[in-house]
């Protein structure tokens, strides 16, 4: 019993340099996952707007008048607009475009996670102890807005 406690003991700091690396990923992987959830929200219904301006411009507009074009017009803008078929792929198209785009800018603790989960002993405490300092440089810079510029001082341009 004395041997298990004493392993667990003395992997108690390589479980904790895991959990850092883990928990590093975890929260990295949220924020890439709501920034995919907005943008595919932003991006296929700014699509879906531009789709429906064009089909009313183009319903609005002829070259020559016509009835039967018209009808014809009416029938493919109503079509237009009461199917939105397009829409599920722009949402996964902005999905990835959002989370691939998060993950960009978060990639030091996104790197330094994974190495402190599967890096060897050496590099993974070296990821720790970085994803330590990045920590606490984001505590202090954007919590407590120590280094940051005051944009409210700044003259507008």
């Amino acid at each position: 019993m004395s041997g298990i406690i004493s392993r667990i003991g003395s992997n108690i700091a390589g479980l904790a340099v895991r959990a850092t690396g883990l928990a590093a990923i975890g929260m990295t992987c949220y924020d890439a996952h709501v920034m995919g959830k907005l943008e595919a929200d932003t991006y296929s219904q700014s699509n879906e707007s531009a789709r429906l301006i064009s089909a009313a411009d183009n319903l609005n507009y002829m070259e020559t008048p016509s009835v039967v074009l018209g009808k014809v017009k009416k029938k493919i803008f109503n079509f237009q607009v009461n199917n939105s078929f397009l829409m599920p792929f722009e949402a996964v198209y902005g999905y990835a475009k959002g989370f691939a785009s998060s993950c960009v800018d978060k990639v030091i603790p996104l790197t330094m996670g994974l190495f402190a989960l599967i890096g060897g002993k050496v590099t993974s405490k070296l990821s720790a102890f970085g994803l330590m300092l990045y920590a606490g440089y984001k505590i202090l810079h954007e919590g407590f807005g120590i280094g940051k510029i005051n944009r409210l001082d700044q003259p507008y341009k």
